[in-house]
């Protein structure tokens, strides 16, 4: 799921000559696709149920269309990064699916959030469902950061050491909480396209 963040983190350690304790996953050398090949996805999580006592099936229902919707949307910001670092030139049709991507992953992550912390969901899932709503956001605020200060370095606005802070404020994305969150999801039986690795 998280090659957009390890594809830019890769860059920025090289600029650095740094490198991070711990990653996020072994780099893999599977293609990505590209920007035209991608389609943004129809459907990202959404409910306006507050107050609501929710059951496990609908929790389970839930994470997996987070999930799901996150790794669709991670995919199309990979192929936007494979993109950046061939410095081909972008067509208006492709950059538009990049800005509606970003606004769906805000959407997606909020919508989430808003879900788990306005229902009552079984004892047993509010732990988990809390800590993979805060490694998405985190990643995604993670990658918004990087991708700015990636921006700023490009331009000479920034040092490298300016870089090697922003490298370690990853919050909760980190190898411990991935490896809490597959816990999780393998102790519930949860089967997303997230966390596959």
């Amino acid at each position: 799921m998280k090659r957009f963040c390890i594809g830019i983190m890769t860059t920025l350690l090289v600029l650095c000559g740094c490198q991070q304790a711990e990653p996020h996953q072994d780099l893999e050398d599977e293609p990505v696709a590209t920007l035209s090949e991608v389609e943004v996805p129809d459907a990202i999580f959404t409910s306006d149920r507050k107050g609501a006592s929710i059951t496990e099936d609908e929790i389970k229902s839930a994470i997996i269309l987070y999930l799901n919707s996150s790794e669709d949307l991670d995919e199309i910001m990979q192929a936007f990064e494979e993109s950046i670092y061939s410095e081909e030139e972008l067509t208006r049709k492709e950059m538009d699916k990049v800005n509606k991507t970003l606004s769906l992953i805000e959407e997606n992550d909020q919508n989430f959030n808003d879900f788990i912390t306005s229902n009552f969901l079984p004892a047993d899932y509010t732990k988990g469902a809390d800590r993979i709503s805060q490694y998405i956001t985190d990643y995604n605020d993670y990658i918004r950061s990087l991708d700015k200060a990636f921006d700023r370095f490009d331009k000479g606005e920034m040092k490298v050491s300016d870089l090697e802070t922003i490298l370690g404020s990853s919050g909760s994305v980190n190898g411990r909480e991935q490896k809490k969150i597959k816990d999780f999801l393998r102790e519930k039986d949860i089967q997303t396209r997230a966390f596959q690795q």
